[in-house]
């Protein structure tokens, strides 16, 4: 076996078994020498050979003159020279790819023969310092290893003391002289004379330590030249990134600094101000790493005496999402990479980080933390503490008329819908009840604002506890929850970086997935608003999977109208408030099936129990009352207390929602059911092309369905179905017929169950997996997080079945896909739970052939991204059979 393994720009390894021993340093450097660079030249030891010179094997630890006489030929120096000696570093290079277990030894070479003339080039200061550290290192390095008898460990230990006092001495070499003197008998004479018995004697340390450390055990060791920014005229230290790691703007980045060892004694300059022929050399050099290696690199070098050596390269890990995905998209333009290639790299999560504002680490470094908590919805937020909606709101519009801060976030122990505005004005909301699929989580996605949930929160009157760090209303806060990472929250005022779709990649890159998502399955998106609907264009989803129209009543101007729809006395009194709601209702819808044209939009039906509409703070009551005793002054306010009182329930969410509403109060989807057409068909009288699809949510039989769809009349009372009224407002408008659909959600188990029948009457299955699960498992959401811990204790579960689909979930969507599709081969299906954006859930439900998945805006390229990957697997997989 050969003894060594020699290193340059024009030398390196190609041989597979030789790379494989000389660990992954080794191998880092000698694909850097194959790209051509400038690499300062060097070889390496196997840990074979290692072994043998440990043994003192004749000849072995000779052979290493060869490599080092290679190296005095290309740099014109000589080691051990006392003119002008070659120094070199020696580092552990293990097997694995791991930080290093021991510190590298720098400037084996310098000793009582050679310090003099490295001195005259870098100083004398420096050069002794040096010098002292050779020693400083060597004893410490040492003190390591096992079996080194106690008066010796005590001498060692005051030799390191000494040398390291005596490197950072004013005038250090009187004071290095002396420590020599002092301990020169600790070491073999040679080790402080001699640079090839230094060496040697270092080797036989590293040996020792190996030996010692069961995951060192095979490590090789990395010898390398030094080189020095300092070593007289025309040197300089920098550093570069092969483009900006926030941004991701292409171009080399970072610093030099002239006269300079490394980057900690001085202000470095830019590096675009370096000499044009050596930023010529540096852009070629970022520009072949960046291709090599399909990623943003780090590149330390060093010019000496006018000539550039390349250090290292490393990877970056702290760059920003961005900047990563903008590195892949450039080298895909480049032909560098292919579709497949881009597609399968970005990480999922590292495109939600695109989409919300990232914190500047550097920001925060000195602000005091506590981490912890469940992400709920990922991103960074910076904002003043309030802990009521009614405070926050009216927080936000001060700061807004008096042009100040207009960051908020809302803390409380958990949000309902009335909540939902103060959410969507803040930067962000802390909960300490529920979970990933709570309210507040689920809302948070939806309006792309961060969430947290820490159910260790203790709550005081206007403020909250958090640890042993008390939070009162007004004090700033800084929110961090990465995706892959532990969220964070800092007690204090950080810095973020803006997101923006356009120009951060995201969209190209959108593109480059579209080209692989065919059309028996697409992503649509969870959206109440025009905004919602505008981003997901943008992200190319291909409808509108939820519109949860109970999310449209909570706008400031009509949800007093609403509260009092909701306890009027009598039929006529709601549809007075009815027709008034309708007039919005009929916008809302508008604008969404217009920017949607030509997609599908469906618009669920009222779901939400109607006491979560009605006033819940006691501020909100007040104004609640004199609203609605001004419409109807002649109803007292403990009436309306007392119906306000009447419509609560113990357990609302298997109580008076979705259709059950329909049944009993039929005015209410009448009038959305109106709008809904109203709007579809003035768009087509427009020329548009308006898709709505009408959802009846939580149907427990068929005969539900039918009765909504297709309507009932018994004596005295009489439900209009969907169908009747569609035909008076086709009249009305006298125009063509709207593409339209009615279908249903499967949230129930019963109606998974009964999917053949209810099927008869739907020609489209929406899988609302958040309540489907909670129906199934007999789970809250919103509770569930308070003994989840406890199951993950006992592996009782093998994820949150609120993020990834449980097998019974799965099962139910299954026997609920086959038998709805026995009774109708194109009934169309999807999935629009919180659970859509899950690459795992993904994959599932298109086997079992649903249609599409929906989920929130920010969700969509998450979704889409995942769809294509399958694909792009697939497509190989058939390539390769081909």
């Amino acid at each position: 076996m050969q003894q060594n393994y020699s290193f340059s720009s024009t030398e390196y390894l190609t041989d597979g078994d030789e790379l494989e021993i000389i660990g992954t340093r080794g191998r880092r450097v000698m694909e850097l020498a194959s790209l051509g660079a400038p690499i300062s030249p060097g070889f390496l030891i196997a840990n074979d050979t290692l072994n043998k010179i440990a043994d003192d094997e004749d000849g072995v630890f000779e052979a290493s003159k060869e490599p080092i006489a290679g190296m005095e030929r290309i740099f014109k120096k000589t080691f051990a020279g006392a003119d002008k000696p070659l120094l070199i570093k020696v580092v552990e290079s293990p097997m694995l790819n791991m930080v290093n277990t021991f510190s590298t030894i720098h400037n084996i070479g310098l000793s009582t023969e050679t310090v003099g003339g490295f001195a005259d080039y870098v100083g004398e200061q420096f050069g002794y310092h040096e010098f002292a550290n050779v020693f400083a290192n060597i004893a410490k390095m040492e003190l390591l290893t096992d079996g080194v008898p106690a008066k010796r460990r005590t001498a060692l230990e005051a030799m390191q003391k000494d040398f390291a006092a005596a490197a950072v001495a004013k005038s250090n070499k009187a004071k290095v002289e002396a420590a020599i003197a002092k301990h020169g008998k600790l070491m073999p004479g040679e080790v402080f004379s001699d640079c090839y018995e230094q060496l040697r004697y270092v080797l036989k340390l590293y040996h020792k330590l190996f030996q010692k450390n069961q995951s060192s055990a095979d490590s090789a060791i990395l010898i390398q030249t030094m080189v020095f920014g300092n070593f007289g005229k025309d040197s300089l230290f920098g550093s570069f990134h092969t483009r900006d790691i926030i941004d991701g703007k292409s171009g080399i980045s970072g610093e030099f600094f002239v006269g300079a060892f490394d980057d900690t004694k001085s202000k470095g300059k830019s590096i675009d101000k370096i000499a044009k022929p050596v930023k010529a050399q540096l852009d070629k050099i970022g520009a072949d790493l960046e291709t090599h290696f399909k990623d943003l690199r780090r590149v330390r070098f060093t010019i000496e005496q006018g000539q550039l050596w390349v250090i290292d390269q490393m990877e970056v890990v702290n760059k920003s999402a961005q900047a990563e995905l903008k590195t892949l998209l450039d080298l895909h333009k480049k032909k560098a990479i292919d579709d497949k290639y881009i597609i399968e790299t970005v990480k999922p999560g590292r495109l939600s980080e695109i989409l919300h504002p990232a914190l500047d680490a550097g920001s925060v470094k000195e602000v005091a933390s506590v981490a912890g908590g469940i992400a709920g919805s990922v991103g960074a937020a910076i904002g003043r503490v309030y802990f009521n909606t009614d405070e926050l709101i009216k927080a936000y519009r001060t700061a807004i008329q008096k042009d100040e801060d207009a960051n908020f976030i809302l803390a409380m122990e958990s949000t309902l819908a009335e909540d939902v505005k103060a959410i969507e004005v803040a930067t962000g909301v802390l909960a300490s009840e529920g979970g990933y699929a709570s309210h507040a989580p689920v809302v948070a996605r939806s309006l792309g604002k961060v969430a947290l949930v820490r159910p260790d929160i203790r709550w005081g009157n206007k403020q909250m506890k958090i640890g042993e760090r008390v939070v009162k209303q007004g004090d700033y806060i800084t929110v961090n929850v990465p995706y892959y990472e532990e969220p964070v929250i800092y007690f204090g005022k950080g810095d973020l970086t803006k997101p923006s779709p356009e120009g951060s990649g995201l969209l190209e890159f959108l593109d480059i997935c579209e080209k692989h998502i065919t059309p028996d399955f697409d992503v649509h998106c969870n959206g109440d608003q025009p905004k919602d609907a505008k981003l997901a264009r943008k992200f190319n989803a291909h409808g509108i999977g939820l519109v949860r129209t109970e999310h449209m009543f909570f706008a400031a101007d009509r949800i007093l109208k609403f509260r009092t729809m909701i306890i009027a006395g009598n039929r006529p009194d709601r549809e007075k408030a009815l027709a008034e709601l309708k007039k919005y209702q009929v916008k809302d819808f508008y604008e969404l099936l217009k920017i949607m044209d030509g997609f599908p939009v469906t618009i669920r039906l009222l779901d939400a129990p109607l006491h979560e509409f009605l006033p819940h703070t006691r501020e909100s009551m007040e104004e609640f009352i004199k609203y609605f005793r001004k419409v109807y002054p002649k109803v007292p306010e403990a009436e309306v207390r007392s119906r306000c009182d009447l419509l609560q329930e113990f357990n609302p969410m298997l109580g008076h929602r979705g259709i059950r509403i329909a049944i009993s109060y039929p005015e209410i989807y009448n009038m959305q059911v109106e709008a809904i057409f109203e709007a579809a068909y003035k768009l087509k009288s427009e020329g548009l092309n308006p898709k709505p699809e009408i959802m009846i949510p939580l149907i427990m039989s068929a005969n539900e369905m039918r009765t909504i769809r297709n309507g009932k009349r018994i004596e005295g009372k009489a439900i209009v179905g969907i169908r009747e009224i569609e035909e008076s407002v086709k009249k009305k408008f006298k125009g063509t017929a709207v593409d339209y659909k009615v279908g249903t959600m499967i949230e129930l188990p019963a109606a998974a169950l009964s999917a053949d029948n209810i099927a008869q009457y739907a020609e489209f299955f929406s899988f609302g997996t958040n309540d489907l699960t909670q129906t199934t498992n007999g789970l809250s959401r919103d509770d569930f997080n308070n003994f989840f811990s406890d199951y993950n204790e006992f592996d009782l579960l093998e994820a949150n079945p609120f993020k990834v689909l449980g097998p019974q979930v799965k099962e139910l969507i299954a026997i609920a896909a086959e038998r709805g599709r026995m009774t109708r081969p194109d009934l169309k299906m999807g999935l629009c739970g919180e659970h859509g954006a899950e690459p795992e859930n993904i994959e599932y439900v298109r086997s079992v052939g649903l249609n599409y998945t929906s989920c929130s805006p920010y969700g969509i390229p998450i979704a889409k991204h995942a769809v294509a990957k399958m694909n792009v697997a697939e497509e190989a997989k058939a390539a390769a059979k081909a």
